[in-house]
């Protein structure tokens, strides 16, 4: 299977690189800063130049659409919300034009994070209900938040009025292979100073992401879903009854809190591509 993928040069984006190259996919990389240590030529290009987009696009079966600013973090939220939205538009239109059937987005647990941090006086958990799964409503808390929230209804508009396959991952934290050995080494009891405690703790490995990417590809899927992965351990080494009891008490349970494993029910993702996550501990 052909594949163009954007962000290629990014710390996922690597990882995903070279994961789909050695499971066989002709991988077509592209992004705005070069990188020279992947197994294919990075093509360098700015995603904000829809013109330049459709050379990429040309002959692809899939996208694997990586390429935004990465977070917020107190920068414009006019720029960034306006050229992640205006990123995402432009990919997904020449993919369309150019007769891609099956788009992978990578959208964030922000989406549904609202805004309730850390040390700060706690007002209470927005979350609707907990496990989480790929059905929570969005709640964006900050522009760049937003611009995936809407960046999952572009993909909704395609997948309703064009037919393609469109799948948003609400990736949480995702941990590096260099940063494995230190997250398994350093366990934390506590949350981070400033994290936002609606994310539920969720976290990651971009190798089981990568691995989702590839599931995704090579499943059958039709329409739009977003899919909500996240590794079956918490961010923090807590049980998960105690962390809901601390942290989540006045959110609704689907299930008795002695018979909740994990935060984030992932059922539906492994029913419909047989991708499962490693457990981290």
């Amino acid at each position: 299977m052909k594949v163009t993928l954007t962000g290629a040069a990014g710390n996922l984006g690597s990882v995903v690189c070279r994961h789909l190259v050695a499971a066989g996919f002709d991988v077509i990389a592209t992004d705005r800063a070069y990188r020279s240590d992947l197994p294919v030529r990075v093509r360098v290009l700015d995603l904000l130049n829809a013109e330049g987009i459709y050379d990429l696009l040309e002959g692809a079966e899939a996208l694997v659409h990586l390429g935004n600013h990465p977070s917020f973090h107190g920068r414009e939220g006019q720029r960034i919300f306006g050229e992640n939205a205006t990123m995402n538009f432009n990919v997904l239109e020449a993919a369309r034009q150019c007769g891609v059937r099956k788009v992978v987005f990578a959208s964030t647990i922000q989406v549904i994070g609202g805004r309730r941090y850390a040390g700060e006086d706690d007002p209470g958990s927005s979350l609707p209900y907990l496990p989480l799964d790929g059905e929570v409503p969005p709640n964006p808390g900050n522009p760049y938040a937003l611009s995936k929230a809407v960046s999952e209804q572009i993909l909704a508009y395609f997948a309703k009025f064009w037919g393609m396959s469109c799948t948003a991952l609400r990736f949480p934290l995702l941990i590096s292979p260099q940063w494995m050995d230190r997250f398994k080494s350093e366990p934390r009891q506590h949350p981070w100073p400033g994290s936002n405690l609606d994310e539920a703790f969720a976290c990651l490995t971009m190798t089981d992401a990568a691995a989702l990417i590839e599931a995704i590809l090579r499943a059958p899927l039709e329409g739009f879903r977003i899919y909500f992965p996240v590794c079956p351990d918490p961010a923090i080494r807590l049980p998960i009854p105690q962390i809901i009891r601390t942290y989540f008490p006045n959110v609704p349970l689907r299930k008795p809190i002695e018979q909740i494993d994990a935060m984030v029910d992932v059922s539906r993702i492994t029913r419909e591509t047989g991708w499962a996550p490693a457990r981290l501990y």
